[in-house]
Formats: C-alpha cells, sequence, structure tokens
C-alpha cells in the first residue's frame, strides 16, 4: 500500500473557472497528492483546450506532479467520470473535489494530511461535512438532503448531516469492489456513503467551508427525482426491513381488524383475503431480498 493520493476532478462546461480553479491548486499539498486526473465529461464549451493549456503552464512551473486528461466521447455523467478516473489512477487513496471552487483547496490538504498521516489509512473514507444553507444551496436540494439524510440516517442508525459532500479521501480497491453498486451521475457521492456504511468500513467526517458555485448549477429539476429513486432503490437493497417494515405495519393491522370482523360475521370477504395475500407477498420479498443481500 502506497501513501500517495490520486485527485480526480470530473468536468463539465467549467471554462470560466479553470484558470482561477489552477491558481489554488499551486496550494495543494504535492507531497501527498502526487496525481492528478482530470475527466472532461464532453463539455460543449471550450474547457477541454483549458484544460490543456493549464495543464502544461502548469508542468512548466515544475510541481512533481503527474497530470492525466481524459475526454470522455459522449457526455457519461458525474459518476461514471469519477468511476474512470480511479480506474485510471495509480496509487491506492483517491480525492476528489470539484473544479467550481466551492470546496477549498486548504479543506482539501487537511483532509489528506488526515487520511494518510494522522490515521495512516486507518479510515476507508473521510469526507468533507458541510453546513448546507440557503446562502450556498437551492431550496430544493436542501430538502432532497433532509430527506435523504433522515430516512438513510434511520436505515443506518446514524447521525450523518451530509452523505453527498463532494470533497472526499478513499480507499481505492473498495471503492472499485463495490462501485457497481453507486450512481453514475450526480448521487455518487451519496450512494458511495451509504455503500460504506452497509460494509461497515471505517468512515470519519471532518468540517470544512462551503460556498456557493459560480455559474449556473449542472443540476436539472428531473435530476431531483432520479437522485431520490436511486438513493431509495439503494436503501430498499441494502435495508429492507427498515424501509418496508413501516409501510407494511399499517396495512398488516388493517388485515387483523378485518379478519376479526370477518370471523365475528361469520364470513371472509375478498378485501381480507386481498389484504393478506399483499402482506404475504410483502414479507416473501422482504426475506428474498435480504438473503441476496447477506449472499452478495
Amino acid at each position: 500500500v502506497n501513501s500517495k493520493i490520486s485527485l480526480v476532478i470530473p468536468v463539465f462546461n467549467e471554462s470560466t473557472e479553470i484558470d482561477n480553479f489552477f491558481s489554488d491548486l499551486k496550494n495543494c499539498n504535492f507531497n501527498l497528492i502526487n496525481e492528478i486526473i482530470l475527466i472532461d465529461d464532453y463539455s460543449t464549451d471550450n474547457s477541454y483546450e483549458l484544460l490543456k493549456k493549464a495543464i502544461n503552464e502548469f508542468n512548466v512551473e515544475s510541481f512533481k506532479i503527474n497530470f492525466i486528461l481524459i475526454k470522455n466521447s459522449k457526455n457519461r455523467g458525474y459518476g461514471l467520470s469519477i468511476k474512470k478516473g480511479v480506474n485510471k489512477s495509480n496509487n491506492d487513496s483517491i480525492a476528489i473535489i470539484d473544479l467550481d471552487r466551492t470546496y477549498k483547496i486548504e479543506d482539501l490538504n487537511y483532509i489528506a494530511n488526515q487520511f494518510i498521516n494522522d490515521y495512516k489509512l486507518e479510515y476507508d473514507l473521510i469526507s468533507g461535512q458541510r453546513k448546507i444553507n440557503s446562502t450556498n444551496t437551492s431550496r430544493l436540494k436542501i430538502i432532497g438532503k433532509t430527506i435523504i439524510n433522515s430516512i438513510t440516517n434511520f436505515c443506518f442508525d446514524e447521525r450523518i448531516v451530509d452523505y453527498n459532500s463532494g470533497l472526499r479521501i478513499f480507499n481505492k480497491n473498495k471503492f472499485i469492489k463495490h462501485s457497481h453498486m453507486m450512481s453514475d451521475r450526480f448521487s455518487l457521492t451519496t450512494s458511495m456513503t451509504i455503500t460504506f456504511l452497509n460494509e461497515n468500513y471505517e468512515i470519519k467526517f471532518h468540517k470544512i467551508k462551503y460556498e456557493e458555485r459560480a455559474g449556473q448549477s449542472k443540476l436539472k429539476f428531473i435530476d431531483f427525482f432520479k437522485f431520490l429513486y436511486t438513493i431509495f432503490s439503494l436503501l430498499f437493497y441494502y435495508k429492507p426491513f427498515k424501509i418496508l417494515i413501516p409501510l407494511i405495519l399499517p396495512i398488516f393491522l388493517a388485515f387483523i381488524i378485518f379478519l376479526i370482523k370477518d370471523i365475528y360475521n361469520g364470513n371472509l370477504t375478498d378485501k381480507t383475503v386481498l389484504l393478506f395475500n399483499f402482506n404475504f407477498l410483502s414479507i416473501i420479498l422482504l426475506f428474498i431480498i435480504d438473503r441476496i443481500n447477506k449472499l452478495k
């Protein structure tokens, strides 16, 4: 196991921020982060050309850093771009950060030092923990985060406040092992945190600064519902009892009430039979999903 970190950065239409980001990048701790992998996700502006130029100018200044620049042949998504970057990396530890400068290089340096030096690779994931409010995040995102945080914390008996921070450092091999369970889109970070929790991997959170992004967000309204669907389906797979029992219980109680009434009246109604079938099939489904999860 080596003690260096590969920094993976997905890029999509960030031409206005590239120069500013590379200026900030000069403050990166290159004693720990010796490789930077940029994945241009088929930008429709001139981001790719600006990235090539910025990398060449950065190398001229003789930083001891290995740059890898990848361009997707079509728009693949935030998550799939990160997965591609992780697969191209040459280190055992991976950091991710956004190029829009909502996250700070000094926080990246601090988490990198924690991951490698302070905790000696003891943790499988150290993630930034943001203070999310209306000054740096849209109301729709706040609603989505609140829903997901509440349900996921209930499922895993946690009190995590930030499941989807885009600034984090993690174990490459454990990420790759479970990457098929993680989203290819914006919900990659949330699905990663949930997957690592399910596997009982060691996770730590560190409070970081977070600022409103420059320019327009890439998230569309439909992405909000895709995000909810992805996370709920993952929770349904990992924690079927926690998700379904609160939903099944009222229907089971309704079945008991109708059954008692039918017994009292001496007549078994179709409604009672239907409720029985629903409850029976739901319980069977619960156990099948639970067995599949444990056999994976």
